[in-house]
């Protein structure tokens, strides 16, 4: 839980920027401490199965680019974001996400989070633990 506290961020964009953080280093860690709670309960035990360690090293993830940002509430934002799947041998197109980032509003536990991630269906991708697929 230190290591979870410690990455509480204060604004909601930080949120998805920490979770595509740990999306490039393939740390579920550091991913899964950016989630709700709720999210964190639904995904733990698939962290659990690959040891913390998501995606895969060919075609990897990179160039992520935010195309849209809608606030939803005063307590909740949309992210939508952009990326390109690539490896040394070849171009396998790019994804998009949407990323649902919410605050926390107990009195002092006021801090973003991930509650939502859901992905455009690429065959090339990996997917973390936590997102939700869509064909």
């Amino acid at each position: 839980m230190s290591f979870i506290n410690g990455l509480m961020v204060t604004e909601p964009k930080q949120a998805v920027e920490l979770w595509i953080l740990g999306v490039n280093n393939r740390s579920g860690g550091v991913q899964y401490a950016m989630l709700s709670p709720e999210l964190r309960k639904q995904s733990r035990s698939k962290f659990e199965e690959t040891r913390w360690i998501t995606g895969q090293s060919s075609p990897s993830v990179s160039n992520f680019r935010f195309t849209k940002v809608e606030k939803l509430s005063e307590s909740k934002m949309r992210y939508t974001i952009n990326y390109d799947l690539w490896a040394s041998y070849g171009d396998f197109g790019g994804g998009e996400k949407s990323i649902i980032v919410e605050k926390n509003l107990e009195p002092f536990k006021e801090y973003w989070f991930i509650s939502s991630i859901t992905t455009e269906y690429n065959p090339w991708e990996a997917f973390t633990p936590a997102e939700t697929v869509k064909n």
